[in-house]
Formats: C-alpha cells, structure tokens, sequence
C-alpha cells in the first residue's frame, strides 16, 4: 500500500497526528454546539412575588439587577440588588410606596453609582409616572424624578434609560399625558441632576412604545419598541433615529399582520441589531433578530425556537447573546439562552428551569468570557416567584480526560521520536 512507501518517520507523524486529533474530536463531539454548563444558580427573593429585570456587569466584576419584589406585602416595590462575581449578594435596597412600583432597567454610572428607569404608582399625580432614580454606589439615593400628567388611564412609564456623553441621560418609554392618541412613544433627555432638558413622543392613533433606547455614536440616539400606528398590521417591531434633540431622522417598521415586538437594540460599528418577538413568522419560532445598515434598511433576520427574546448583548467573538423563555404544553415556561455568531446563526442555546414556570429577562457575557443569565423563577427559591440568576461557563476537560491526554501524547511522542524503541514494526505500517 502507499503509506508501505512512505518514509518511517514521515508516517508516523501522520499517524500520530491523525490519532490525536480523532481522539480530541471524540472527546469533544458530545460538547459541540451544547454550550456552557451551569456554574451556579442563585435566587433572591421571600414568599411572595419577586422579579428581576435588567442586568449589569459592575465594574468591580459583580452584578447589579433591577426588578421588583413584594416582600413588603404593600403591593410592589423597586427592588436593586447588588452581588460580588460568584452571586453572593452584598446589598439590596427597596424603593416604593404603597402602589405599584417597578425597575425595568438598570446602568452603572461613570461616577460608580446607578441609574434606573421604571414606572410609580405611589409618587406623583396620575396613576402611573415614569421613575428615574439615581444612587450611589451603595445603592443610597441621591434623587428621584417622576415625569408624566396627570391622568386616570395607564399613564405614563420607562423601560429603558442610558447615560448620554454630557452625563445626563435618556429614557424611553411611553405616555398617555401626551401625544397623539393611546400610548405614545417617549423620549425625555435630562440632566446629570434628572432635569427635563427635552421631551419627544413619536406615534399615531393606536398604541405606541419605545422599549430600549441608546446615544448612538453620531451623537443622536436610536430607539426600539412596538408600534400598532404604522406598519402592516396588529403591532410591528419599531425603530426610530434620532438627532441629538429627539428630532426624526428616521423610522422603519418591521414585521406581518400579526403582533410583533422590538425589545432591546444594540448599535454596531456599521449599523443596529435588535431582538423581540414575532407573532408573524413560522410557529414555534418566535424569537428575532434583525440586523440593520446605519440607515434602518434591514440587513437580514433570523428567527429561533422560543417564545420571546427580551434582551440583546455583543459577546468577545462579535455575537449575539439573546435572553428569552420557551413555552411547551408539557413544561410551561422555560428560561432560554441561545448565542449566535455575527451573521445571526446559533451556535448553541441552552433551556433553563424547573418543574414551574421560570423566564430569561437579560442575558450578558462578562468579562472572563462566561455568560451570565437573569430572570424570574418560580421553580427555584423561597416564594411565589423569585429574582433567579445564573451563571454558565465552558465546561473544561476532567482531570481524568484531562490526564489521559497527557499520557497519550507522551507515548505517541516518544514513538515518532524512537520508533525502534517501541518493539511494535507493524504499529508504523511493516508487516
């Protein structure tokens, strides 16, 4: 045979390295496309209901979450939650009065405090006020701002907020106290103080809602949400670019005759990528994500199985990583998180749970390269439903694998290097 004619050590280390990487391949097959392991899961929280809904690395390589809890048993309350890298919490704070109170997200401040936006029924005239509060970094409170009218429907409320290069910042979201007709969408730039500096809705007749919000680099800001005022029907995923002073550049919907979401945007060197979800596409794939020029125009998109994407982060690699949740007639509704390269293609995803409903609100990749999972469990902790955080890492080879390896490259070394040491000819191809 051919191999017969080949010198010895030139087919040895062939051989050697064939075995090598078929050996490494085996042992790494079942893991491929699986994605991390479970690392540890920690829940936050007491008997009644407890939710988280935004989540941050800290710059000291903790964790910051934002949601709600009802552990005063005074309806809900803002609930900031502080933990060290391993989820151990060091401090919490509540903020609330005696109606319902929410955090929907949450940034950590160039001066090492935080910055949050939500809604209050328990501050302020109407029924629901947009909140933005500001702490320090023990989570203290420096001020708190409501914005909003004075009115007796849903009233007014903010999903999203980003400090902007003056060190002030600017919340979305939504209002009845002005606009056009039912909700609108709402942006209110401030101060470092909360001042209003400007306000701006956006919107038709129906319901309108800006869900995420961000400065993008050209000093403007780009917003993402739902709309039910334009676009092809039912709600359509919404994104709006502005100037500087809130003015249109512009806004494109995406979306079919069915209800459609926009839930977080992210600006790329080259354009915006932004998750939700999609009533319109294929069942069961319910999950989105576009990709967009500078301009708007769409890219391309891609939908997953699941039931919802509320978040969207870059990972090391130039990725995607998407928090959401999957229902299923047998298992209710599971948390999900799938991780994509940059062309939208998943790469592995992972369903996280119980027997109980459990749901992914914000996923991250932190700075080890590990990726890190928030949301709201009801299978896990000490009541109704609780703040629920895990974290996933790569899972690294065994000792033992690990050992065997070694052993392994060591004979076939001393092999390719002392052939005739070995005492096995037809091992190297002589018969």
């Amino acid at each position: 045979m051919i191999w017969n004619c080949l010198p010895r050590w030139i087919f040895s280390i062939c051989l050697v390295s064939f075995i090598l990487v078929f050996f490494v391949l085996s042992e790494s097959n079942s893991a491929y496309g699986a994605g991390p392991v479970e690392a540890w899961n920690k829940t936050y929280g007491g008997q009644y209901g407890d939710g988280a809904w935004s989540l941050q690395e800290t710059n000291d390589g903790g964790y910051i979450i934002v949601g709600n809890t009802a552990t005063r048993g005074e309806g809900s309350d803002l609930w900031l939650i502080r933990t060290d890298q391993d989820g151990n919490p060091i401090w919490s704070r509540i903020f609330g009065g005696s109606g319902e109170d929410i955090g929907y997200f949450v940034r950590e401040t160039n001066d090492g405090g935080f910055i949050i936006a939500g809604s209050t029924k328990s501050f302020g005239m109407g029924e629901e006020r947009l909140w933005l509060i500001k702490t320090d970094g023990n989570g203290s409170r420096i001020w708190d701002k409501t914005f909003g009218g004075f009115v007796s429907s849903s009233g007014d409320g903010g999903w999203s907020v980003s400090e902007t290069d003056d060190g002030g910042y600017i919340v979305a979201g939504y209002t009845r106290s002005f606009g056009r007709g039912g909700k609108d969408l709402w942006l209110l730039k401030t101060d470092d103080r909360g001042n209003r500096i400007w306000d701006r809705t956006y919107g038709g007749l129906r319901d309108d809602v800006g869900i995420s919000v961000l400065q993008s680099r050209d000093g403007g800001y780009i917003a993402a949400g739902r709309t039910a005022s334009f676009g092809k029907g039912g709600d359509d995923i919404w994104l709006v670019k502005t100037d500087s002073r809130g003015g249109d550049a512009w806004n494109i919907t995406f979306g079919g005759s069915k209800d459609d979401a926009g839930f977080q945007v992210v600006e790329l060197m080259d354009g915006y990528a932004l998750v939700g979800r999609t009533e319109s596409g294929t069942d069961g794939n319910r999950i989105i994500l576009i990709r967009t020029d500078l301009s708007g125009r769409e890219l391309w998109e891609k939908s997953y199985l699941g039931s919802s994407g509320t978040s969207l982060q870059l990972t090391n690699d130039g990725g995607f990583i998407i928090a959401g949740r999957i229902d299923s007639k047998e298992s209710g509704k599971d948390a999900l998180i799938i991780k994509t390269d940059s062309t939208g293609k998943e790469e592995w995803r992972r369903i996280l749970g119980g027997r109980a409903d459990d749901i992914g609100t914000f996923a991250i990749q932190n700075r080890d390269g590990d990726y890190v999972l928030a949301g709201i469990t009801s299978s896990f902790g000490s009541g109704a439903e609780d703040v629920w955080l895990v974290k996933m890492q790569t899972e690294l080879p065994s000792h033992e694998d690990a050992t065997r390896l070694q052993n392994l490259t060591r004979s076939f070394q001393a092999l390719v290097l002392h052939p005739r040491a070995s005492g096995n000819d037809s091992f190297l191809g002589r018969e």
